[in-house]
């Protein structure tokens, strides 16, 4: 008898993490030519490839930070009503 086996759960987040990742590589290295990128008054070229790669950074970032900021906001109301209740009794 062989030791027994557990199945772990299948890590759906990692996975779809994982094929995002690898679907903006290829979108990136298809798009390598040179382009011209307008942002608000400045004007510049460059590399499709860059731009893509930069807003797919700023896109991870705000998506990283917008549920932080809105989970310390709450947890700050939720702290002042302790805070209410405390004084009342």
């Amino acid at each position: 008898m062989g030791p027994e086996e557990e199945k772990k759960p299948t890590n759906w987040r990692a996975w779809i993490t994982g094929v995002l990742i690898a679907l903006v590589v290829v979108v990136c290295l298809q798009n390598s030519q040179q382009v011209s990128v307008e942002v608000l008054f400045a004007s510049f070229d460059a590399p499709l490839i860059v731009i893509l790669a930069a807003f797919t950074l700023i896109g991870m970032l705000i998506g990283y930070i917008g549920p932080v900021y809105r989970r310390h906001r709450r947890e700050e109301k939720r702290a002042s009503g302790q805070e209410i209740e405390k004084k009342k009794s």
